[in-house]
């Protein structure tokens, strides 16, 4: 699949932007959902038919994939919590130190490519712990991505809720999502977007459970 070249600076100053826009509540409110990104730190990128333009993918794709989640999934986002707020540099930092060795050059069946994870709960619980916020309450919630396997056209992730004052991790699912759409960007995108819609089953109970 050929990449659509995303402008870095461009995207780059976007992305900031958002990132650094202000809250429209209180930092410091416990009910704040605070968005803090798509994690492609711990990703890996399985397949012989994808993938192949390594100095596209990163930093580029990570920043335009992000920056597409603020402009399309945030309004999902306020749908489902109020407030919403974006803290998006943790984040950012990381993915800028992924690299084309998190490319996998393989194909295989689903149970061993898809079914598998290499991120373990407690990798997960240490990311959360390291990731620097600007705001020191609220509901965290970050994707930290899993695998994109193109041989089974899938995108896995694990939706992470955690409290942002404490570090503890609320709840940690892996979910998987279908590819699909046209370009590198969208095709990828496509499971992000599908988690997007299963948020509010897991949000729900979340939001009641003592944060302590």
């Amino acid at each position: 699949m050929i990449l659509n070249r995303v402008p870095t600076a461009l995207g780059l100053f976007s992305l900031i932007g958002l990132c650094t826009a202000p809250a429209a509540e209180p930092a410091s409110s416990d009910q704040m959902l605070v968005w803090c990104g798509l994690d492609y730190s711990k990703v890996r990128m399985i397949g012989t038919a994808d993938f192949r333009q390594p100095e596209y993918i990163f930093p580029d794709m990570l920043l335009a994939w992000n920056g597409l989640f603020m402009k399309e999934m945030l309004p999902e986002l306020e749908s489902m919590a109020k407030p919403v707020a974006s803290d998006l540099k943790a984040v950012t930092d990381l993915n800028a130190k992924a690299g084309p060795s998190q490319i996998e050059r393989e194909d295989g069946t689903r149970e061993e490519k898809v079914k598998p994870t290499h991120i373990t709960e407690a990798a997960i619980a240490s990311a959360v712990r390291a990731y620097e916020l600007k705001h020191d309450r609220g509901l965290g919630l970050v994707f930290i991505m899993d695998r994109l396997v193109k041989a089974q056209e899938t995108g896995c992730m694990h939706v992470v809720f955690f409290d942002v004052a404490t570090r503890k991790v609320l709840l940690s699912e892996r979910v998987c999502g279908n590819a699909g759409g046209i370009g590198f960007r969208n095709y990828w995108f496509r499971p992000v977007k599908e988690t997007v819609r299963k948020l509010p089953k897991m949000y729900r109970p979340i939001k009641s459970k003592p944060k302590g």
